[in-house]
């Protein structure tokens, strides 16, 4: 007769090994193949046809704003905010080439270097429909605050048809706090103090769109990279 300590001992193997079992009972999607995948959601146009959908949204939005705003005798100073990367200029080419690896920083710093990265049609057609309704625009981005990253950034937007904005803002090279949203809502709030009224948040991460100061957020898609 088997002892119950050796019964204990046999059914914890057991279990261990049925959880074992279920934990890897689907391979995880082999990582070429996962890769393969992101480079056909952009090459076949759905990825810019998704972005153009929410681009949309926030059109249709602004529109409705503007038709109230003119309704009003006091008109308040409306402001649209943008994060830079994914949201209106592409580092696509960047992330091909590294063939989707390397760190967030890496990507960032071949984008703000070669100072070419293309413009996001939809995005630019939401910029110039708030210039011409006097909306004023801030850039809130992920991208380090150090002089060259600044020279390169402008020269990007400019060369992008971003030439006219209010303000800027580029993240501390020293900020070490677990999420870009507590640096993204305190910049909206700092323009908020300044007297605006933020009425759409626009970018391609739920960390530029939480914590407030701003009316509306719309979350563009990007497969390809995370910041918490």
């Amino acid at each position: 007769m088997l002892s119950r300590k050796y019964l204990v001992l046999s059914m914890s193997c057991i279990l261990l090994s049925l959880c074992s079992s279920a934990l890897y009972a689907t391979e995880p999607q082999n990582l070429q193949i996962t890769k393969n995948t992101l480079i056909n959601y952009h090459d076949s146009g759905a990825y810019e046809q998704d972005i153009d959908a929410v681009v949309y949204q926030a059109q249709a939005y602004l529109s409705e704003v503007i038709a109230e705003q003119q309704k009003q005798k006091s008109k308040e100073k409306l402001a649209i905010v943008f994060d830079i990367d994914e949201t209106v200029l592409s580092s696509y080419d960047q992330m091909h080439r590294l063939t989707f690896g390397g760190t967030l920083d890496e990507i960032n710093r071949l984008t703000a270097e070669e100072r070419n990265a293309p413009v996001i049609p939809a995005a630019l057609a939401l910029y110039k429909q708030a210039l011409k309704e006097n909306v004023h625009i801030f850039f809130i981005t992920g991208r380090h605050n150090t002089s060259q990253q600044q020279k390169n950034t402008v020269q990007n937007l400019h060369a992008a048809g971003f030439t006219q904005y209010d303000g800027l803002m580029m993240k501390p090279v020293n900020y070490n706090k677990p999420s870009a949203s507590i640096y993204k809502t305190a910049m909206r709030k700092k323009i908020t103090d300044q007297g605006y009224h933020i009425v759409l948040n626009i970018g391609d991460q739920m960390s530029d769109l939480r914590g407030g100061y701003a009316d509306r957020t719309y979350k563009l898609p990007n497969p390809y990279y995370y910041i918490p």
